[in-house]
């Protein structure tokens, strides 16, 4: 196998790891942005909203 073979094959690994690295952790934050969370956290007399919308903070 020549260096300019070798050259290419470890961009080509390269680059197959990096989308590997970040297709996993799209997925991962994909996956827990859609677990089912509850709107309104209470705890005694505080409930404090847990979604990010400002409608939720009145």
């Amino acid at each position: 196998m020549s260096i300019k073979a070798r050259k290419y094959l470890m961009i080509f690994s390269l680059c197959a790891l990096v989308s590997a690295l970040y297709g996993t952790a799209a997925y991962r934050v994909e996956q827990t942005r859609m677990q089912p969370t509850f709107a309104i956290s209470c705890h005694q007399d505080q409930c404090v909203p847990r979604s990010g919308s400002f409608s939720a903070l009145r």
